[in-house]
């Protein structure tokens, strides 16, 4: 992995929880002098009975509606960050989009519920997590910490089978330029993260992602760590995935 992102790119569904992403997304984005661009997606389903003539006027109708997204998307990203963004609209499944984007580190914001009252970045981040190899930071909705404090101590963790000590020196190397203080908190049982003295989790993650990991850390700090958490891709071997 490079020293620093060069491209960040931050899921945004117009919810508090991608507000809060975008926001923190931003500050790391004028930190590191990284590239910044703000992803919405949406599918376009013409019916299945449609004529050709009514889905080309439907084509017609969404290029229409994507401009309008873009407006909003670009609208929405200046009232939370102040960093200069690109925005990009995809035409397909919010999961798939975030997945497939060129970024070096993916942002994504959820609120931690689950059940049917879950938002667009709820079901879509557990996906994501569960297929994502490039290093991805979760936000959630309602951090009490404020954007600029966001990173001011990261707490560093693993469980075996993963050592996390590429995680260890990619986050030290990630947060220098935020002169962030670094906690080495590898092998300590997940439910002792919860009274660490940290604002943001790093943790190590294991590609591709176990049934097991993801039952026991991922999906726990996921949903129930109220700390930003950045997932960490490392192979048992302490080689870091690029």
């Amino acid at each position: 992995m490079n020293e620093y992102p060069r491209s960040i790119v931050v899921a945004v569904d117009f919810g508090e929880a991608s507000g809060r992403a975008t926001a923190v997304a931003g500050a790391l984005a004028a930190a590191w002098g990284t590239t910044l661009r703000l992803l919405h997606a949406e599918t376009f389903d013409a019916p299945p009975y449609f004529t050709l003539d009514q889905v080309d006027q439907l084509r017609e109708e969404a290029t229409v509606s994507r401009r309008r997204v873009e407006h909003a998307v670009a609208a929405f990203g200046h009232r939370h960050t102040s960093c200069p963004f690109d925005v990009d609209i995809a035409e397909e499944r919010p999961a798939d989009a975030i997945l497939r984007a060129p970024a070096d580190l993916v942002v994504m914001g959820t609120h931690g519920r689950r059940g049917p009252s879950r938002w667009w970045l709820g079901s879509v981040a557990e996906r994501v997590l569960k297929q994502a190899t490039t290093p991805l930071l979760i936000v959630h909705a309602g951090d009490a910490v404020s954007t600029a404090d966001e990173c001011r101590t990261v707490v560093v963790h693993a469980s075996p089978p993963l050592r996390g000590d590429a995680t260890l020196a990619y986050v030290s190397r990630l947060f220098a330029a935020c002169a962030s203080t670094i906690a080495d908190a590898r092998g300590v049982p997940l439910s002792a993260l919860a009274t660490a003295p940290g604002t943001l989790i790093a943790t190590a993650c294991p590609v591709p992602r176990t049934a097991d990991w993801l039952a026991s850390i991922g999906e726990p700090l996921l949903t129930l760590c109220s700390r930003p958490v950045l997932f960490v891709p490392e192979s048992p071997t302490g080689v870091e995935v690029s």
